[in-house]
């Protein structure tokens, strides 16, 4: 189930998706290997879909005054997508040839939580939807996360669902190992379904 208790109130988490390499599913589900990507690698990512120089800044509206918000520590992302038909996502993510499902987020979500280790240095963590209301600016309710899961309109097909982990280490990208992932990850779609799985990795951004 994709739902949670707190306080007594029932959150309910979406079922998410993730467009891959089918290696990197691959690993994801016999091995748990989960990347997150630091903004700054994808401030500069020339893909259309997945760069965004602005990812991280929060722009809001307070007391009739456009604000914008920056972070100082380094923040990595894990992105997935709300949108539920494999084929519309690989016409997104032209470059990747496989669709993950996610059948069970909650869990996704302790795994990935448990997998964090001290000398990770990890300040925050934090998962959820992103908002599209970056260039009018936002009215919502301040808290930490608001860049962090804020976007421009053009990405707003994206439907995406972020990871998000603050730290203190500043390096391309932090690597976490939660084990096997069968029991809640299957791959949903794939462009290639006689493709020899283990072979080399394309050098492509994770994202």
């Amino acid at each position: 189930m994709n739902t949670f208790f707190h306080e007594g109130i029932e959150f309910v988490l979406p079922g998410i998706f993730k467009a891959y390499p089918r290696d990197w599913a691959d690993q994801f589900i016999s091995q748990g290997i989960i990347y997150f990507t630091n903004l700054k690698v994808i401030r500069k990512d020339e893909h259309p879909e997945r760069g965004d120089p602005r990812d991280g800044i929060g722009v809001s509206i307070r007391n009739k005054t456009r604000c914008t918000t920056g972070y100082m520590n380094p923040v990595y992302v894990w992105c997935s997508t709300m949108e539920t038909v494999p084929r519309r996502i690989l016409d997104t993510w032209k470059d990747r040839d496989t669709v993950l499902q996610i059948t069970d987020t909650w869990e996704l979500v302790q795994r990935v939580h448990r997998a964090i280790t001290p000398d990770l240095r990890i300040n925050q963590f934090q998962v959820g939807p992103v908002t599209y209301d970056k260039d009018e600016g936002s009215h919502r309710g301040y808290h930490w996360a608001e860049g962090i899961f804020q976007k421009g309109l053009r990405h707003s097909g994206q439907k995406e669902f972020r990871f998000a982990l603050v730290t203190e280490s500043d390096i391309d990208n932090i690597v976490l190992n939660m084990g096997r992932c069968s029991d809640i990850a299957r791959i949903a779609e794939n462009k290639c379904p006689n493709q020899t799985i283990g072979g080399p990795r394309p050098s492509l951004p994770h994202g």
